[in-house]
């Protein structure tokens, strides 16, 4: 049970979601990006795109007090009562001052300690094996969910969701989806036992069920999910919460498991391009910490045309906001790769190894990931995130600076970014991975070799 005298008053936060100032959302979105703006300006905070990993630190601090800036000032918005939250600068550092410094996932000879990392962090990220909402057919649940569970890298893992339960569409608010969201729950954890690790943690344990009590039934010892395993809230894009989302915080804070908060700007939306959108993703890990009481923090900033993360400027953006807050805080922040491409392509490789040599050398622990922009059912697997870890354990070992891995990230650019547009969608489940036995083909096993090859005349190599 978490020590709610280190996170701040949620009947606070409730209050003023129903005292707050009154104002349409239209409204708080237009100050958002004029706000951002104005700031991105006095701090002049610029995106290179030589530079997709930034090597000033004055650059990231800048970033930080604008986020600082931002958030004092806007404020956090209710779309249920169209009121806005404010908080003061005295409560932010106090919450600040207070984050959990360690995190624990799973049980017994599982148990995992996640802990804030720093930039060029010689320590291995922890890593989050997760299929990250995939849709999946009810039959291929389970199999799915061991490709990830199965990994020996997979700190935790959680799985994909189902659309369908006993041939009845999963809706949000019916019955079926309390149905739905028990199964899913019950499947995880047989996907953890059938991978031999029956004690592994769970990082989210219902990806199926949308709606507040749908999730708190299925949060039960009883259908596999454990202390030590965990949920996610999300924040409404941007700075923007709900009842429903604020329901599942009061019951999280009473409850056993890890509480992360999820954020997913959109890059070309209110907040303009990477770096008013880097300032609303840092303020987003402050609506997190106060109106979330987060004990982890996930991002998956997305290009609002590209639907992937990927791209020059995106990279530019996780890099910046990670220095950001791994140099001013002690959050425990996750980042989540989004590739343009599918499973089995020559592709997706290079766009998983783009995403973890950034995240991994700015301070991010690796939550991968999801594949071909997380819109093609079934094609998603437990090769992706072994891609990823891997490659994000290389970094620590090799001791990369960012100076190198930056020379690295842009030769990996170059040789697919143009193709993102019309990125291949790659191959489904079954037919990247055997079967019987639950293990990737030789066609995907051979074209990984391949790209390490390669990547090792580029001055990097995994083994």
């Amino acid at each position: 049970m978490r020590d709610h005298g280190k996170f701040f008053d949620f009947l606070e936060v409730i209050k003023r979601a129903e005292s707050g100032e009154i104002l349409k959302e239209a409204d708080f979105d237009k100050k958002l990006g004029k706000k951002a703006l104005a700031l991105m300006k006095q701090y002049e905070i610029r995106y290179h795109p030589e530079s997709v990993i930034p090597l000033d630190d004055g650059l990231a601090d800048r970033v930080y007090q604008a986020a600082v800036d931002l958030f004092l000032d806007l404020g956090v918005y209710c779309t249920d009562t169209q009121r806005v939250m404010r908080f003061t600068k005295e409560e932010l550092q106090w919450a600040l001052e207070n984050v959990p410094r360690d995190v624990q996932y799973g049980r017994e000879e599982e148990t995992v300690s996640v802990y804030p990392r720093k930039v060029e962090d010689p320590r291995d990220p922890i890593c989050f094996f997760s299929a990250v909402g995939t849709p999946v057919t009810e039959e291929m649940f389970l199999p799915v969910a061991r490709s990830y569970a199965q990994e020996p890298l997979a700190d935790t893992f959680s799985g994909p969701l189902i659309t369908s339960y006993k041939g009845i569409p999963v809706t949000s608010g019916s019955p079926i989806e309390v149905e739905a969201a028990i199964w899913n729950t019950q499947m995880l954890r047989e996907a953890a036992r059938q991978s031999g690790r029956p004690h592994i943690g769970i990082h989210n344990f219902q990806s199926t069920g949308e709606k507040t009590d749908a999730t708190i039934a299925s949060a039960q010892e009883g259908f596999g999910a454990f202390p030590g395993d965990g949920l996610f809230v999300a924040a409404i894009a941007e700075m923007k919460v709900d009842f429903e989302r604020l329901k599942k915080v009061a019951f999280l804070r009473q409850s056993p498991y890890v509480l992360g908060a999820l954020y997913g700007p959109l890059m070309g939306g209110y907040a303009g391009g990477p770096e008013g959108t880097a300032i609303a993703l840092v303020a987003h890990h402050f609506l997190g910490l106060l109106g979330f009481s987060a004990e982890r923090h996930n991002s998956f900033p997305i290009h609002i045309h590209h639907v992937c993360n990927t791209v020059r400027e995106m990279l530019w953006l996780i890099s910046i906001v990670g220095q950001a807050l791994a140099r001013n805080t002690h959050l425990i922040i996750v980042s989540n790769a989004f590739m343009a491409s599918g499973p089995c392509t020559d592709m997706v490789i290079d766009e998983l190894c783009a995403h973890s040599l950034t995240s991994t050398i700015s301070g991010w622990h690796l939550n991968p990931s999801a594949v071909v922009k997380n819109r093609y059912p079934m094609r998603c697997s437990g090769m992706e995130p072994r891609i990823h870890a891997e490659v994000g354990h290389q970094v620590t070992k090799m001791g990369f600076t960012r100076r190198e891995a930056n020379q690295i990230v842009l030769k990996l650019i170059e040789g697919y970014e143009k193709r993102i547009p019309e990125a291949p969608i790659g191959k489904m489940f079954h037919e990247c991975y055997q079967m019987d036995k639950i293990r990737p083909t030789d066609e995907y096993e051979s074209l990984f070799a391949k790209k390490k090859k390669e990547w090792r005349e580029l001055g990097f190599e995994v083994s």
